[in-house]
């Protein structure tokens, strides 16, 4: 038998460990998006009133 092959635990422990960093990756993502959504958010509370006319001095 071949010392280099993998067996099936192997493969099994590589396919877990993917589907982790896959997983991990798509919360990163998603995290991103809530982050920017809520940054345009925040900017346009602020620039609204401004561009309106309803800042107070």
């Amino acid at each position: 038998m071949n010392a280099h092959r993998l067996n099936h635990h192997d493969i099994q422990a590589v396919k877990t460990f993917e589907a982790r960093a896959e997983r991990k990756a798509r919360a990163k993502r998603f995290a991103d998006r809530i982050a920017v959504v809520a940054s345009a958010l925040i900017v346009l509370a602020l620039l609204v009133p401004s561009i309106l006319g309803w800042a107070t001095r």
